[in-house]
This record gives structure tokens, sequence and C-alpha cells, in this order.
């Protein structure tokens, strides 16, 4: 994940939670500090007395109060991997981390817990009758708010034309709003299932088109130019991420500019040049089966497939007991489309919970 020293801030958003009739709508709004929680409303509508709380033993209520809800800092990107370590402890909160460096060949390792830079809350459901609570994937989204964004790109596009910077002299208005609409590619949802009898976790990446990996090269100095350290006098390129067993580099330094990844695209943390003298990771050896090299895999579902699933994901929610889950909303700095030219970016996020069937218990 690359370094970020910028803030992304969501001047309005949009969250609902519905379960069969029940939605919370919750509009975001940015102050000069953090975005805050603005204008809640809960109703419940429904043949059962379903209601939902920020407390187990609290009152279960058709409607939540603003000053009930958790405050949201301004947005930052994290990463959800390294999910085993909180996993297996069955934390009864999710952990996002900042940043990611880890090499084996040197035997160091630094992974940051992110306090900050996401939404993330607990929620009660109570029901009473046994029910399957699942995600309905067709009121579920997040998407670019097309108002917003075109008048912070009036903004931009005037900051850009009084700058020194002649590519960014020459992006138009339209051009910079396709570039802040790139957000919600990389944004996420996360529900965690807190119970030990019913303990489970879901990514959803309502935008995926293909695998996040949770690892690579970075130029997280922004020199232009791939990491690297040294070791017995060679320069090596870093692999930052989480993987098993042991990367390979070339035997010959690298010689002459390769240019960017994708010429088409501008330099980014992922998007850099592989450095003069260096000797390059080597993906293709590295991840032969007798080298036992591999990076590790976002596990998240895209919105097509997440009925479709072998084990769908189900809430249950048992009769007259709480159930505990938390939901969150963050933006997966290993994703492609986490890079600067996004920040500033607004969007609507809608995640919509359904009743799928009554259950025995």
């Amino acid at each position: 994940m690359k370094k970020s020293n910028f803030i992304l801030v969501f001047y309005v958003g949009v969250i609902a939670l519905c379960v069969a009739t029940v939605s919370m709508s919750i509009a975001w709004y940015a102050s000069s500090t953090q975005v805050r929680l603005e204008g809640i409303e809960m109703t419940v509508d429904c043949d059962r007395d379903l209601g939902i709380s920020l407390e187990r033993d609290g009152k279960y209520v058709d409607k939540l109060e603003p000053d009930d809800l958790l405050e949201v800092g301004l947005f930052s990107p994290v990463t959800a991997a390294h999910a085993d370590r909180w996993k297996q402890q069955k934390s009864d909160m999710p952990v996002f981390y900042d940043e990611t460096k880890y090499s084996s060949v040197e035997e160091t390792e630094l992974v940051t817990v992110a306090d900050h830079g996401y939404y993330s809350q607990k929620f009660y459901l109570k029901s009473d009758d046994d029910i399957y609570v699942t995600v309905g994937v067709d009121n579920t989204f997040i998407n670019p708010n097309p108002e917003y964004n075109k008048l912070y790109a009036k903004e931009l596009y005037k900051e850009y034309q009084d700058g020194s910077d002649e590519d960014l002299k020459a992006l138009s208005e339209e051009d910079i709003v396709n570039r802040l609409n790139r957000l919600v590619e990389s944004m996420r949802y996360s529900i965690l299932i807190t119970s030990e009898k019913d303990y489970d976790y879901a990514i959803i990446d309502p935008h995926k088109k293909e695998e996040t990996v949770f690892g690579g090269l970075l130029d997280n100095d922004k020199d232009h130019f791939y990491d690297y350290f040294v070791r017995g006098g060679d320069e090596l390129e870093r692999v930052y991420g989480e993987y098993t067993g042991t990367p390979i580099w070339d035997d010959v330094p690298q010689s002459g500019d390769t240019g960017y990844k994708d010429p088409n695209e501008e330099p980014s943390a992922f998007n850099a040049r592989h450095r003069d003298g260096v000797r390059k990771f080597n993906q293709t050896e590295s991840e032969k089966p007798e080298n036992g090299f591999s990076f590790m895999t976002e596990p998240s579902i895209n919105l097509q497939d997440f009925s479709k699933e072998a084990k769908p994901f189900h809430i249950p929610v048992y009769r007259n007991q709480p159930q505990e889950i938390v939901i969150s909303i963050y933006i997966e700095g290993w994703d492609l489309d986490s890079i600067n030219c996004t920040k500033g970016a607004t969007f609507i996020s809608n995640l919509e919970f359904k009743i799928e069937r009554e259950f025995i218990v």
C-alpha cells in the first residue's frame, strides 16, 4: 500500500441500512476539521417487531438520533490486509492498517494499525422471530456524486491553470471530474458478525473488476522510481505487502529507463520506473511452484456474485436475542485506483440489508 500524506475529504455521502422495510439514512458533510454525521432517520414498518440499537442491552427503536452515532473523521486509505491476525482472535472490531512494509529477506516487519481514516460502528439487531438477514444487492452501491465532483472540479481547474505543472494545466474540467469519479473504484464495505457462534466477515467491493493484490512494488518516496534496499552490497527492489515465501530478483541489475508501467497513466506509488543499477523483482520466477512465493489477494465479493457464493453471507438474528454486527466503509489502499488524483472526491453510498427467510433453530 502506498504512503499517503494527503487527506481525502468527502463533502457529501449517504449511507442507508435497510432490513426489510427498516431504513436508516446518514448524510455526511465536511467541516473544517472532520466529516460529521447529520440527519438520521430510522423507521420500522413490517409485520415483525424488528428494531435496532447501538447498545446490546439498550432500547431497540425504530429511529436513531444523530448524536447517538460516532463522528467520522477525514478519510485516508487503509488496508484490510493481515485480517487473519485479528480474525483468529475473534476480535469484536475489524482492524485496518495504515501501511504495510514487509520483507522476509531483511527479516523486518512494520505493520501499523490505523486508528482513523475510515468509518466503523457497531449495531445491534433484534427480532421477534428467527430470521436470516443478508445484503440486498439490488440497492447496494457506492457511486460518485456528480453534482459535487463537478463543483470541485471547477475549483481544481482554476487552481491547475494558476499553477506551474503543465500536465495539470492540460486537463479539462471533464478530465478532472473523471479523475475524481475514480475514487469509488477503491472503496469498500465490510460487515463483521461478532458473536462467537456466528463469527463471520465479508468485504464487499461494489465495483470489483479484478482481484486486488495485497502487495507489490511501490514508489513511496515519490521520486518516480520503485523503492529499493541494500543487501550485501546489492541494491534490490523492495517488495511490500502481505505474501508468503521469498521473492527472487534478477541476477543482473536493471539497465536503461523502462518508463512507467503504464505509459497512459500518470506516475503514482503504483506506477513508477525501475531504477538503473538495481536488481528487479522477478515476479514470474518468484511465483513458480518450486519457489513458493505468492502475494495474498483481497477476499472481496462483488455485488453480482454476492448471492451466488457457495456459502452466502447470512446474518442470523435469533428470536429476542441481540445480534451484533459492525459496518465499515473504507478506502482499500492496495486497490490500484487508490491514487492521489482522487482526493477531494465525493461519493453517494447505499448499503441495504434484507430479510432473506425465517429459519428454525
